[in-house]
């Protein structure tokens, strides 16, 4: 449901980036938005953001896909598309072209969900909508992997206790911990349970407009949108049972980033104790998705943010849910669109913008 008014209101008075992704995506004004192109290219942000995406030679970092860094991908790629940058411009297309090679070479392979680096790397770039035969291949085949793990592993994924008690060699950090993942289920599957980073780029898939690719993506986010995954799982699923198991050398990886809705049980609680932000960068990428429009999450969300409503129709949120600072983007370190905070309407621009994006699908 796009609110017109306050639309226009937000391109009278946000910066380039606001205004450009308002009138791409919300208006669908593609003229105005080409004439904005010049100016959000010059933006501060956007050109320091742009260049953590295009990594250094040699790149700064190992892994380059998966950090707390700013120029990791996990960080500089969605920080550039919240500020308006898309697959459909050149810049954007010449910036990944690291990853590009990775999706053709590194992890091309199958299963394909047997390296986590490419379920990150490909649905980042997914969310970018870069056009890429190789990262819908891989993303067509990642969903067939993870559609398969909901069907037919469920939630039964752990050791009971008795068989946690024969495991040798634990981390005593992890001694007392209930959640270990059977390596049967790691051996079998991979990482095909549903990360974070699925609902970040999954949703472009439907795209295609086809009924099979939809239903198994249906299939996933019914999965994650329920009371059994969020009673039965553990937030960030556990430790990973893994090295040589069988014949007796253990090894233990924790895993995390697992998609579930912060707050599933009492949004309005986890509000007012927990990590906002966190819940806002959720929030953005769940609700391109149907099923989570039908939650009674989605609907306690609305709800609450409701009490920051101006009588202008407009949004003011506590500064501090917006912020910008070195992090995970999916922890909600990088939530600022990029508005200069010298104005003092800033955060009423970020605010209203977000719910704009959280309220246009319904």
């Amino acid at each position: 449901m796009i609110n017109e008014k306050i639309c226009y209101w937000l391109m009278d008075n946000a910066d380039a980036p606001i205004c450009y992704r308002v009138a791409r995506e919300l208006l669908k004004d593609e003229k105005t938005a080409k004439n904005i192109e010049p100016e959000l290219f010059e933006h501060k942000e956007m050109q320091k953001w742009l260049a953590y995406l295009k990594p250094h030679d040699p790149p700064q970092h190992r892994g380059m896909e998966h950090g707390c860094f700013d120029f990791c991908l996990e960080n500089a790629l969605p920080k550039c598309v919240q500020l308006g940058l898309h697959g459909g411009l050149p810049i954007v297309h010449d910036a990944v072209g690291l990853y590009l090679g990775r999706m053709k070479n590194k992890y091309a392979q199958k299963p394909c969900r047997g390296q986590f680096g490419g379920v990150l790397t490909a649905n980042f770039l997914s969310l970018a909508a870069i056009n890429d035969e190789d990262i819908l291949k891989y993303m067509l085949e990642s969903l067939d992997e993870v559609c398969k793990f909901a069907e037919t592993t469920g939630y039964d994924i752990y050791l009971n206790s008795e068989e946690r008690a024969k495991l040798m060699g634990v981390p005593k950090n992890w001694r007392d911990c209930e959640y270990f993942i059977r390596y049967e289920v790691i051996q079998e599957h991979g990482f095909s349970f549903p990360l974070i980073y699925d609902i970040i780029g999954l949703y472009r898939l439907y795209d295609l407009k086809d009924a099979d690719v939809d239903n198994k993506i249906n299939t996933v986010l019914s999965y994650i949108s329920g009371d059994d995954f969020h009673s039965k799982l553990s937030e960030g699923y556990g430790i990973i049972v893994a090295g040589e198991y069988a014949s007796g050398n253990p090894k233990y990886n924790g895993m995390g980033w697992s998609p579930h809705y912060p707050g599933w049980s009492d949004v309005a609680d986890y509000i007012e104790k927990d990590n906002v932000p966190k819940l806002l960068f959720f929030a953005q990428n769940i609700v391109k998705y149907p099923i989570a429009l039908k939650t009674k999450w989605f609907c306690d969300l609305l709800n609450y943010l409701d009490k920051y409503k101006t009588e202008n129709g407009t949004y003011i949120f506590p500064k501090e849910w917006l912020p910008q600072k070195s992090g995970y983007a999916v922890n909600g370190f990088h939530m600022s669109f990029g508005e200069n905070k010298r104005k003092k309407n800033w955060l009423e621009i970020e605010s209203t913008f977000y719910m704009q994006l959280l309220t246009q699908h319904i």
